[in-house]
């Protein structure tokens, strides 16, 4: 298998956060999403109103009549959406061909809205049925790598 700098990315991440050791990359914003925490660092994440019902919330403290408009606002998140596709099928396909295990837990223990969230976080939920299963699966599972992970990554 050919692997694009995504799928390296990813590889080395899902061994980084097994191992407990930092990794920076491109993909960083993502993978911080995708624990669905809400922190001011963070550009956007993902929290969910049930199992298959992803939210997209991107931080933005600026006064109401200083934010982009919302067309500008959902162009900026659609353009998030094939980098979401091809995380989330990479991790699939990693599960599939037993690089990685997977443990569902659903949305229990995921963080809540902070108080006074939507005063900095605007909302988009605009997503098919490709993003909200690849986001379910990916945001609302745990994976750890299995032996066949560390070998791809030396390639």
């Amino acid at each position: 298998m050919e692997l694009s700098p995504i799928h390296n990315e990813i590889i080395h991440h899902l061994i980084a956060a097994y191992e407990k050791r930092p990794w920076g990359s491109n993909l960083a914003p993502y993978f911080e999403a995708f624990t669905g925490a809400f922190s001011p660092t963070m550009p956007f994440t993902f929290y969910f109103l049930s199992a298959n019902h992803p939210i997209l919330y991107v931080y933005d403290p600026r006064p109401a009549e200083q934010r982009s408009s919302r067309k500008v606002f959902r162009e900026e998140c659609e353009r998030k959406k094939p980098k979401i596709l091809a995380i989330t099928g990479f991790f699939e396909y990693l599960v599939e061909h037993d690089y990685i295990q997977m443990e569902y837990r659903g949305i229990q223990g995921r963080p809540l809205r902070p108080v006074g969230y939507d005063a900095v976080w605007r909302k988009y939920s605009d997503f098919y049925n490709d993003i909200m299963t690849g986001l379910s699966f990916v945001c609302l599972s745990d994976f750890k790598p299995n032996p066949k992970l560390y070998e791809l990554s030396r390639h």
